[in-house]
């Protein structure tokens, strides 16, 4: 496992770099985040390597914990799981088939359609 750590502020970078840093977790200096080592995220971490501290550590990366406005406590992010009876609902609705519009306007052919006027010549100066 990887402790990736930024030291560098990316406000002097171009966006793709800023992009690269934000891909990987990491907002803010001196904010921590662990990744395994997969192709993306070493890839990543040689794109951005002279903003970034890189430790390698033993275990696994831990649950990822999103901090709540207004000091409120570190909270997992809980999985949104659709109501039942909003399924049971969507379920026991009659589906409407719909109606084909009748058409208004119909097409002229191409013989009853207006000439196009040309344009007007400008006189020519002598």
């Amino acid at each position: 496992m990887l402790r990736i750590k930024l030291i560098r502020s990316t406000v002097a970078h171009q966006w793709r770099t800023r992009r690269v840093v934000e891909s990987l977790g990491l907002r803010k200096i001196n904010q921590v985040v662990e990744h395994m080592p997969t192709p993306n995220i070493l890839g990543m971490i040689h794109r951005v390597k002279e903003l970034i501290q890189v430790e390698e550590v033993e275990g696994t990366p831990k649950a990822r914990t999103v901090s709540r406005p207004g000091g409120a406590k570190n909270v997992k992010t809980p999985k949104a799981k659709p109501a039942k009876a909003a399924v049971a609902k969507a379920e026991a609705a009659p589906v409407k088939e719909a109606k084909p519009k009748p058409a208004t306007a119909k097409a002229k052919p191409a013989s009853e359609e207006k000439p196009k006027k040309a344009p007007a010549k400008k006189a020519e100066k002598k």
